[in-house]
């Protein structure tokens, strides 16, 4: 078993002790779960941040996937999520245990992400199409986060930048979202259970069910929201974003304003989780931002 270096430093850095005590009982884990849950690991995949994962193989020959992360409330929502969703547009839960964090998953074969389709009109056709089949009501609202759980933390956000950096036009973006988020909440109309993170890797092909998604966060808001940002890992700009959000408008029938708000408010949200997770911004977050509010006023 290898155990990636992103991973050790990710897993130290959120949760200390802890979670050097994960890393170093992670062997044993992993040979409990091959007995527990009869199956076959193969070598985990290379690129892991949060959680160890692997390819398996079950006791009937399918192919499966193991999940394992230091116990947390997000894998947890993560299961139920998983549960709600039952297949329908993401990838099926076969079993899991809480109490140690582990999820064993269908796994999506072959599995190429949705950032891959080199044709851009298609590929927002295919995550239109998964976000139709994922938003259906959820009747248990109590045991889901809410948006209004998850903006809450612009707050935060406000508080910790305003004592850390003198740059003002970060605190007046943050200020910003703040508003923007508390009308957009204040005027949602259908409320679904939503991915939460339904970005290009995030969805994957399959022979059996098409394309699905993997990873869903599970939170209450309106479909609006699930738009996904642009992928920031490469270089963007205003063209492309302005293309990407009228791409997604014509397909979804979404409203324009409600998407470009969303996005705007989406990204700042994003800079203060990479803020709380690593103790800095990511960047690309902040410049997306930026760009999205320049669209609006422009708009």
């Amino acid at each position: 078993m290898i155990i990636t270096d992103q991973l050790q430093k990710t897993i130290i850095s959120m949760y200390g002790d802890k979670g050097k005590k994960w890393l170093a009982d992670l062997p044993a884990l992993l040979s409990c779960c091959e007995g527990h849950l009869e199956i076959k690991l193969e070598p985990c995949y290379p690129e892991l941040s949060y959680h160890y994962v692997a390819p398996a193989l079950l006791s009937n020959g399918k192919k499966a996937v193991l999940k394992c992360g230091v116990p947390n409330q997000g894998l947890e929502k993560e299961a139920m999520a998983l549960r709600h969703f039952n297949g329908n547009g993401c990838v099926k839960l076969l079993d899991s245990d809480q109490e140690v964090g582990v999820l064993l998953l269908e796994k999506a074969d072959p599995g190429e992400i949705l950032e891959k389709v080199k044709d851009e009109q298609q590929a927002c056709i295919i995550a239109v199409n998964v976000m139709h089949q994922l938003h259906k009501p959820v009747n248990d609202t109590n045991h889901f986060d809410t948006l209004q759980n998850w903006f809450a933390g612009l707050d935060d956000f406000y508080q910790q930048m305003h004592g850390k950096t003198d740059d003002l036009s970060i605190l007046s973006l943050i200020d910003k979202a703040q508003k923007i988020s508390h009308d957009l909440l204040a005027s949602m109309n259908s409320k679904v259970l939503l991915h939460g993170d339904l970005h290009y890797a995030n969805i994957l092909s399959s022979h059996e069910h098409g394309w699905i998604a993997i990873d869903p966060k599970g939170v209450i808001g309106e479909p609006e929201y699930e738009i996904p940002l642009p992928r920031l890992g490469k270089e963007i700009n205003k063209k492309t974003i302005e293309r990407h959000i009228d791409r997604f408008i014509e397909i979804s029938g979404f409203d324009r304003q409600r998407i470009l708000d969303w996005l705007l408010v989406k990204a700042v949200l994003a800079a203060w989780w990479s803020f709380e997770d690593h103790g800095e911004i990511w960047k690309p977050f902040i410049e997306c931002a930026e760009m999205v509010s320049n669209i609006r006023v422009a708009r």
